[in-house]
């Protein structure tokens, strides 16, 4: 009856031994599966973008940024140049990871026709006008010379130097008067300007 006994603890021994160790068991494989579980999760996405920078600002190059950043942001850490022609961006647009940005800079506009104008204007007027001392000799003359006479624009100045090489020198200031366009009056204006010579 003993040895019945024996066999019964044994047994029941046996048992609890044999359900401790599956209890350890599945606890084991349960961990392990959720440390599988865990591993096998995706890596959560990066909070930041990398854009490029490029154009008319003072450090081109890649910035890291936010998600959900503008180009205003973008354009603040790389800096516009005076140069930069900020009408041509669209400032509020949201930019998405690798965009790049590129800023023109602005073109020079061409001088109006007053400006252009005035600019020719004054260079006509830096020409220099050859200097004569004392009355221009209408015989010897250069066209530019005989230009500096008032009343004498270049058509006149070319009329006068054409009827010379035509009918020869003037024999006197009056002779001035048979040129096309010069009258007496005008004649009698440059009596102390003009000289037909020696």
């Amino acid at each position: 009856m003993d040895v019945d006994r024996n066999h019964i603890r044994l047994f029941v021994l046996g048992a609890v031994v044999a359900l401790a160790v599956a209890t350890i068991v599945v606890f084991v494989r349960g961990n392990r599966s959720h440390e599988l579980v865990l591993k096998v999760e995706p890596i959560s996405a990066s909070s930041e973008m990398t854009v490029y920078a490029g154009g008319a600002v003072a450090t081109p190059g890649l910035y890291a940024l936010p998600l959900h950043a503008r180009v205003a942001t973008l354009l603040e850490q790389a800096g516009l140049l005076a140069s930069a022609d900020q009408s041509a961006l669209q400032m509020a647009a949201e930019l998405h990871d690798g965009q790049q940005v590129i800023v023109p800079a602005r073109t020079a506009t061409a001088p109006s026709v007053a400006a252009a104008s005035s600019v020719i204007a004054s260079t006509a007027l830096a020409t220099p006008v050859p200097s004569v001392e004392g009355p221009i000799d209408v015989n010897s003359a250069t066209l530019e010379q005989l230009e500096s006479l008032p009343g004498i624009g270049p058509a006149l100045a070319q009329r006068i130097i054409d009827y010379r090489n035509e009918h020869g020198p003037f024999g006197s200031l009056d002779d001035l008067a048979n040129v096309k366009g010069i009258s007496a009056r005008m004649v009698d204006e440059l009596r102390d300007l003009a000289t037909v010579g020696s």
